[in-house]
């Protein structure tokens, strides 16, 4: 179990990292007067656990273990990613420009590697219900508002349906054409 505090642009997210899943918990939002505040995410569905992948987990894991080695007095109420208080919003948007400056390619706005991550399950496959479930939103028309264009239409899933499916067939009889089609229920 890693007990982690991570942050994201908007607000920070406190959570734990258990047997290749993530609980988010807590929001921390910044730029208050009086600083950060730690308050239960937005809505209930935000309070979620999601599995994270082998590499992301292995890649927390070993930032962790350089924490509690580099980081005098470490502990577990520290955030990993700032120490005792959370790393700047700003600071992430600046370490994110340099490296995609570096890398050579488009930067985007750290929330939208929270859009990226939905288009990349979307384009995999991944029903629109798991992926509001994901990042937590509220209903699921506000996941099918933002990512349907990413579905194709049923129209043409329709279409391709038919295509592979259904044989058309066409008789000549007496200088007459005669159509009318066959369902073969597959490769047929």
């Amino acid at each position: 179990e890693i007990p982690l505090r991570l942050v994201g642009s908007e607000m920070c997210i406190e959570t734990d990292i258990k047997d290749g899943y993530i609980s988010i918990t807590k929001s921390i939002a910044q730029k208050l007067k009086g600083g950060d505040r730690i308050t239960p995410p937005k809505n209930k569905p935000s309070i979620r656990t999601i599995q994270i992948p082998e590499p992301l987990r292995a890649v927390l894991s070993e930032h962790y273990e350089r924490c509690k080695k580099a980081v005098p007095k470490f502990n577990d109420n520290m955030y990993i990613c700032g120490g005792e208080r959370p790393i700047r919003d700003t600071s992430l948007e600046k370490t994110n420009k340099k490296f995609a400056d570096l890398a050579g390619v488009k930067r985007i706005r750290i929330h939208d590697f929270r859009h990226s991550h939905a288009s990349l399950l979307a384009n995999e496959g991944i029903n629109i219900q798991e992926i509001a479930r994901r990042l937590g939103h509220s209903n699921i028309s506000m996941t099918w508002n933002t990512y349907s264009h990413l579905y194709p239409r049923e129209e043409e899933r329709d279409e391709d349906i038919e295509h592979n499916r259904v044989k058309i067939v066409y008789i000549k009889e007496n200088h007459r054409i005669y159509g009318g089609f066959c369902s073969f229920g597959g490769d047929g």
